[in-house]
């Protein structure tokens, strides 16, 4: 009896496999002339099954990424009313996402405003700029290496990549940088141990003196804790 089952089983994918536009032309007719039976019949399938639908639209939307983009792209141009209407809508049902929403979109122009700045410092005050990114290198660097961070330094800045408040902090990213690219220095742990003894290279330095600002403070200094230029 099992072998009589297996056997039919067979037979009816192999029939499927070879009549499958023929098949699939007739259940499109037998929708088509049957509409409420078959949208009574997709109700209850969704019920039946809600994960197959999550995962078979899940599955489409990913193999289907830029055809679900350019019809979406095209039915916005056609429809604007539409689709402002539909997030007004969705925005007044989750207001909580709204706001969310407006926040990230002021994060994001107050990030570009601050890349904007930035870049017009460099193109209307160069001096300026290099001496404040040349102030931040340290000058125990090898003339050739602290020429070559200096300049990338200046390139980042130029193409918004670096901010020149964050010019001072972000030094060591740009020296680490070069060190990996070109392996001029070996960096060393300060919590590794000193040979011959059971002490540490953190252990031999001093803590630094409380900062204390003076009274005419340094415009290039200004810049580097997070100031800006007149531009």
């Amino acid at each position: 009896m099992a072998n009589d089952l297996d056997n039919i089983r067979a037979a009816n994918r192999r029939y499927k496999a070879l009549h499958r536009e023929e098949i699939l032309a007739r259940q499109r007719k037998r929708r088509a002339e049957n509409p409420e039976k078959t949208a009574e019949l997709k109700r209850k399938f969704r019920l039946l099954h809600p994960e197959r639908i999550v995962a078979a639209n899940k599955a489409y939307r990913l193999a289907n990424r830029d055809k679900i983009a350019a019809s979406k792209k095209k039915y916005l141009a056609e429809h604007p009313g539409q689709q402002l209407a539909y997030e007004r809508a969705y925005y007044i049902r989750y207001p909580e996402k709204g706001l969310a929403k407006q926040e990230s979109r002021k994060l994001r122009e107050r990030a570009k405003r601050i890349i904007e700045k930035s870049i017009n410092t460099i193109r209307h005050d160069p001096d300026t700029v290099y001496r404040v990114v040349s102030r931040a290198v340290s000058s125990a660097l090898p003339r050739f290496m602290r020429d070559d961070v200096i300049a990338s330094m200046l390139l980042a800045v130029l193409e918004g990549k670096l901010l020149l408040e964050n010019v001072g902090a972000r030094v060591k990213d740009y020296v680490t940088g070069y060190n990996r690219e070109y392996d001029t220095i070996k960096t060393l742990s300060l919590d590794a141990p000193m040979g011959g003894t059971d002490l540490r290279r953190i252990d031999l330095l001093e803590a630094p003196a409380p900062y204390e600002p003076e009274d005419d403070e340094d415009p290039d200094m200004v810049m580097l804790t997070g100031g800006y230029s007149r531009w």
